[in-house]
């Protein structure tokens, strides 16, 4: 079985994050289908063309992205008719769809959407319900043609309520599933050689196997387990197994897992425990706030967030001392301290927030280095604050700056 996938967009070429792929192949890999090659092409017709016409002629399964759109630079449709012979016919259904699509919006349909509502003949429909452009799977010469359009969020429920089920049916080789667990606070290498003795043992059950990997982010780690197998009561009880060995190595470094987030892992923490926390930021710039109230149901918890960026709001709203900051300047640990007492006792709640350093890309006017942080945490037992030193970008630091804040919380809950 050879599936190639073709990435179709000359914003692709130029910049733009491709997910598409990766997806897919994950994707297809939890039914036993493996990806053989990936191609990304630009909105040129006789490039498309002749990609298309290679990849028919050596794979038994063709999935494109993007290029189903109603402008002119949208040639996918066209370039598959002209290279399989098969003709565009108007489908009326889908017109409808379309024309219904604007109405709710109620936005006059441009005369340009009428151009997604034809299909390859003898293609079958793939339902749109976050935009105007369906899908496409057709059979021909025992081979499988699908077209997706290219906005992730568009093709994800297309994929998984459609296309998935009907490869399901047809080529399922199996059971594959994956585990992924997230940690933070450890560097890849670190994680590597505490699990290292788990990953090397043999570890196969009658039936089934297993892989691992290790993907470094600058926020934290992730943990991938991949079980195969066709007995699904053995290969859950190896991930359980393994889930199980992994967190008895790694302990709290491990802080969720799957789709789980570090804000949504500490919301649930703060909820369980019935407590309230507010955010006093200043090289954070909002950042920990807009992570927190990304997570349903925050307000329940998170009830302030104040960006303090200059040392006159950090005196006039959370009651910094001059002589503190003439002393120590705002990139100190006693800075620090002082904004999380603040931030916690004018708003009221159990935890205090703060965070104050130089994220660059200069070091400060005192010499300060790019990097140099002070984290600090009020609560009724008294206020702590740690020191860090990043590295990498303005916004990596930054990012690493939110997500050791957040962390920190997530270790005074559990």
């Amino acid at each position: 079985m050879h599936i190639e996938i073709i990435c179709i967009g000359s914003e692709l070429l130029v910049g733009s994050v491709n997910t598409n792929s990766a997806y897919i192949s994950e994707k297809l890999a939890t039914i036993g289908l493996k990806v053989n090659r990936e191609i990304t092409v630009g909105d040129d017709f006789p490039q498309l063309e002749n990609v298309f016409s290679e990849s028919f002629n050596r794979s038994n399964i063709i999935i494109t992205t993007g290029g189903l759109g109603p402008t002119f630079d949208d040639i996918t449709r066209e370039t598959v008719s002209k290279a399989t012979g098969k003709k565009l016919i108007l489908n009326k259904n889908v017109l409808k769809t379309i024309s219904e699509f604007f109405e709710k919006k109620k936005i006059k349909m441009p005369k340009d959407n009428e151009k997604q509502s034809y299909l390859l003949e003898g293609a079958e429909i793939i339902p749109n319900g976050l935009g105007t452009a369906p899908g496409q799977i057709l059979e021909m010469n025992s081979k499988i043609i699908i077209l997706l359009p290219g906005p992730p969020r568009e093709i994800k429920p297309m994929f998984e309520n459609t296309v998935l089920p009907y490869l399901k049916k047809r080529f399922e080789k199996g059971l594959l599933k994956i585990k992924i667990l997230h940690t933070v606070g450890l560097a890849e290498s670190v994680i590597d050689e505490k699990i290292r003795k788990i990953v090397d043992i043999e570890r196969k059950l009658e039936g089934s196997e297993v892989s691992f990997s290790i993907l470094a982010k600058h926020t934290g780690v992730d943990i991938k387990i991949i079980v195969s197998g066709t007995d699904e009561m053995l290969i859950d009880q190896m991930i359980q197994n393994l889930k199980r060995e992994f967190y008895n190595v790694l302990k709290d470094f491990i802080f969720g897992e799957d789709n789980q987030t570090l804000e949504s892992a500490v919301g649930q923490l703060i909820l369980k425990k019935r407590k309230t926390l507010a955010v006093a930021e200043s090289c954070t710039g909002g950042l920990i706030s807009h992570r927190l109230t990304n997570v349903a149901g925050s307000s329940m918890y998170f009830k302030e967030g104040i960006v303090t960026y200059s040392d006159s709001s950090k005196k006039r709203m959370l009651g910094v001392k001059d002589e503190t900051l003439n002393k120590y300047g705002a990139v100190s640990s006693e800075v620090a301290k002082e904004m999380a007492e603040g931030i916690k006792k004018i708003s009221g709640t159990n935890f205090g927030i703060s965070t104050t350093g130089i994220a660059g890309p200069k070091p400060s006017s005192t010499g300060k280095p790019v990097g140099l942080v002070f984290i600090g945490i009020a609560s009724d037992a008294g206020t702590k604050v740690q020191r860090f030193q990043f590295t990498g970008s303005r916004v990596e630091i930054k990012d690493k700056i939110a997500t050791a804040a957040l962390d920190i919380l997530r270790m005074n809950l559990i």
